[in-house]
């Protein structure tokens, strides 16, 4: 009994949110949307940002201030994150649906995310150090799950640094190879939660499980009218 209690009181006292990184006035607004799509339906959940000063943060219960000089920003803030447990989106996001289910995963895994869906394209398996088998798919590092923890935080420094080395504009492959050699809990979670690609029959008829996550090119800043006009209309 005193150890589920202290369970319980362990689990009351920790902060659960969700972060966002943004460079540019368009890049907050979309941010922005997605912090509201969060307050929908998981209204305790806090939302914080990290983006250039002067930019506008409302909506958002916290602002921090992108370092300058970074070339990727998110690998090097996502280990500063505010919250004991933290879900990090990609700006181009929607969320649909309550996500305690989601954040339940950090009971016993200390970072979860999706598997790319493409992940036998040439793209998705550019090598840096490592030959890594293509049954290891990188990782879509743009709905990220983690908890504070010393493994998790050493995770981020080597993602940084093996980013930062790899002379890459892209974080994906880095993520690959710094997860294979780290000895973090890591679990996949099911596409519903960062669903990137619908095919044609899903817009019919589907008996899979509706998105949770929607993270889509067209929730980007769209500089075309009727792009920016449908984009806007996603729920």
């Amino acid at each position: 009994m005193p150890d589920t209690a202290m369970e319980g009181d362990e689990m009351a006292q920790t902060s659960r949110g969700v972060v966002y990184v943004a460079w540019g006035r368009d890049h907050v607004e979309v941010a922005r949307r997605s912090a509201a799509s969060v307050k929908r339906s998981n209204p305790a959940l806090g939302t914080a940002i990290w983006c250039k000063e002067g930019d506008d943060t409302s909506g958002f219960d916290q602002a921090f201030y992108i370092p300058e000089g970074l070339k990727r920003p998110k690998v090097n803030v996502l280990g500063d994150s505010p919250y004991d447990e933290t879900l990090f989106l990609d700006n181009d996001t929607i969320v649909r649906a309550d996500l305690a289910s989601l954040f339940d995963l950090l009971r016993k895994y200390e970072m979860c995310g999706a598997q790319v869906i493409l992940w036998h394209r040439p793209r998705h398996l550019k090598k840096i150090a490592l030959d890594l088998p293509e049954t290891f798919p990188e990782i879509n590092t743009g709905v990220l799950l983690y908890r504070k923890t010393e493994r998790v935080q050493a995770f981020f420094r080597d993602w940084a640094e093996t980013f930062a080395a790899s002379g890459m504009g892209i974080d994906q492959p880095s993520f690959r190879e710094v997860l294979w050699r780290s000895d973090v809990d890591f679990y996949v979670f099911p596409p519903q939660f960062n669903k990137r690609v619908f095919e044609a029959s899903e817009l019919i008829w589907s008996d899979a499980p509706r998105p949770r996550i929607l993270h889509l090119e067209l929730l980007r800043p769209q500089k075309n009218p009727l792009l920016r006009w449908i984009s806007n209309r996603i729920r």
